[in-house]
Parts: C-alpha cells; structure tokens; sequence
C-alpha cells in the first residue's frame, strides 16, 4: 500500500483534544519552550483546553492521521476584535506540527490550507500567525505577509 495513501487529514472533534495536547506538547519541547519535567502535566491542562475551546466554537483544527494514529495537527483560534466595516472576527493559526518520522512530504502545507479555507468559510476578516523562523519560507509560499506588529515587552 502507498503510505501516502494510508494518511489523510480530518477535522479534528473534541475526541481528539488528548492528541492535539501531545502534539502541542511536543511541539513546545521542540522549541525549547517547554521542558521535559514539565511535559506531561502541560499536556494534561492542555487536552481541558482544547476540549474546552473546540466545545466553544472557538478553535478549528485539522488533524492528520496515519491509520488511527494522529500524526500531525493545524489550529486556528477564533477572537472579535472592534467593528470594522468588513467584520470583527479574527483567526490566528497555531499549533501547526507535523511528527518528525512523517515531515518534508508536504503535510504541513496542507494542513494549513485545511485550516485557511475553514476560517474563511467562517467569513474572518483577518488571518494572522506568529510562525517560527524556520516556518517563515512556509507560510510564505502559501501567500502570508509579513506586517510589522508592535507588542508589549513582558
């Protein structure tokens, strides 16, 4: 069988917030963000979160899946902003995180488009992300811009 085949992407439910958190976790400890003792209690608060936010309306992820097994993951996480003429909801892209054994075969980038094509469905105004370095020529390809942002140092 064709691996490529055996893989496919999904809309993620809230049956899925456990791996979402795993794949969020691992993500973190990749980007020196989290720290291995620290891993798996993140992991658990962030399996309530997600089921929180998924069961809100306010998150939309996409999950790729080999078999049964999730392998990969993109979010966008819905918030208003003050009225403009074209809207007031806004999306940010996050969580975007493909397992090492499965990366440089284009998931990510269709992920990603999974999660474009559903927050604009939802009629959003604006799409942002804060991407890492090394996913800056990415999100590129696939038509983002970079616009300065001022934020307030903490």
């Amino acid at each position: 069988m064709d691996e490529r085949r055996a893989r496919r992407i999904r809309r993620a439910f809230s049956f899925d917030a456990a791996a979402l958190a795993r794949l969020r976790a691992a993500s973190l400890l990749e980007l020196e963000r989290l720290d291995d003792a620290h891993a798996a209690a993140f992991a658990g608060d962030a399996q309530a979160d997600f089921t929180r936010l998924l069961a809100e309306d306010r998150l939309i992820a996409f999950v790729l899946c080999d078999g049964a097994e999730v392998i990969g993951s993109a979010c966008a996480i819905f918030f208003e902003r003050l009225p403009y003429p074209d809207g007031t909801l806004h999306a940010e892209i996050a969580g975007v995180y493909v397992t090492p054994a499965h990366r440089g075969q284009g998931w990510a980038a269709r992920l990603i488009q999974a999660v474009v094509a559903a927050t604009e469905r939802r009629g959003v105004r604006k799409t942002i992300l804060h991407p890492s370095p090394l996913a800056r020529p990415l999100y590129e390809r696939l038509g983002f811009e970079d616009e300065p942002a001022m934020r307030l140092r903490s």
